[in-house]
């Protein structure tokens, strides 16, 4: 998937991704909002026709990038959790 970085600051990130489709930014979004360190994530959802998802992420004194990585792994864990409660044949 291919994101570009629309702002990068030390405590502001946003990220817009190539795609049309906000599953992956919300379930991002969401993670991120668990963390004590960040104090807003969310996706910026224009029209679905013309625009793309843009996750916007601002932390106190922990930087966004870090808080970005750490949700992205977080994230990673439970989806491998996942697949291997999944029973195989």
């Amino acid at each position: 998937m291919k994101i570009n970085i629309i702002k990068e600051e030390s405590d502001h990130l946003e990220i817009e991704f190539e795609t049309k489709d906000f599953t992956i930014p919300d379930l991002i979004a969401s993670q991120l909002r668990k963390s004590h360190d960040v104090e807003f994530a969310g996706v910026s959802k224009d029209h679905p026709d013309i625009g793309k998802p843009v996750l916007i992420i601002r932390t106190g004194k922990k930087k966004a990038k870090d808080a970005l990585l750490k949700a992205l792994d977080e994230l990673d864990d439970t989806i491998g959790a996942l697949k291997k409660s999944i029973p195989k044949k």
